[in-house]
């Protein structure tokens, strides 16, 4: 049964995950019939957005049978999921039209993040990888204005009352301690030769997008 902070933040997530497809096709309009390979994704994600996107093919990777599967019982034989050991992507060089790591590097232990980097632009002839931004007042993990700003120290306490730690089965701390906001200059290390854009409510960046590869 999904928690009460999944059926809270369930249609938000749901609209910005449409909006965000729409803006990834309307970037990479060669998604539609290509081999897609999905960084630390879900069958849920691809179930939702498959019919905006039109892939001929997915393969979504992940450290973690759960946040892969999600308890989906129905199937695509399209979609597939994977585990991987989190290091390198077991597919070839350029072997995928297009990788997509969404919402994913932010959970990424700093010393592994290039590493992560490298091997998205390794395997897509084409990419685009998505994370929060920390130039939003609110942090959308946990439901809570600037917490993201305070010392982690402070940060760390304070999550203790945010809706994610109240309402999920999940460890606002430990969360808190796995999760780490890039800058757009971190973002843009990484990704050298990427394309930023930025997702804005109010005119405030709330999401950021690197796209590259080939045009």
């Amino acid at each position: 049964m999904a928690s009460a902070w999944n059926r809270l933040i369930g249609p938000a997530q749901r609209r910005f995950r449409h909006e965000r497809a729409l803006r990834i096709r309307a970037a990479l309009p060669q998604i539609e019939g290509a081999r897609v390979i999905d960084v630390g994704g879900s069958l849920a994600y691809w179930y939702e957005v498959e019919h905006l996107l039109k892939p001929a093919s997915v393969v979504c990777y992940n450290i973690s049978a759960p946040r892969m599967a999600m308890g989906r019982e129905d199937t695509n034989p399209r979609i597939t999921a994977r585990l991987y050991d989190g290091t390198r992507i077991p597919e070839d060089d350029q072997s995928a039209d297009v990788v997509i790591c969404n919402s994913v590097i932010e959970h990424v232990p700093l010393a592994l993040r290039a590493n992560l980097a490298a091997e998205v632009m390794r395997v897509g002839k084409t990419w685009v990888v998505q994370t929060p931004s920390p130039a939003f007042p609110l942090e959308l993990h946990f439901g809570l204005p600037f917490v993201h700003w305070l010392p982690r120290s402070i940060g760390r306490q304070v999550v203790r009352v945010s809706p994610f730690h109240l309402l999920s089965d999940g460890d606002g701390p430990s969360y808190f301690d796995e999760t780490q906001l890039l800058s757009r200059k971190e973002l843009t290390a990484l990704f050298p030769g990427g394309r930023l854009v930025e997702e804005k409510v109010l005119g405030i960046p709330k999401s950021q997008l690197v796209f590259g590869g080939a045009a």
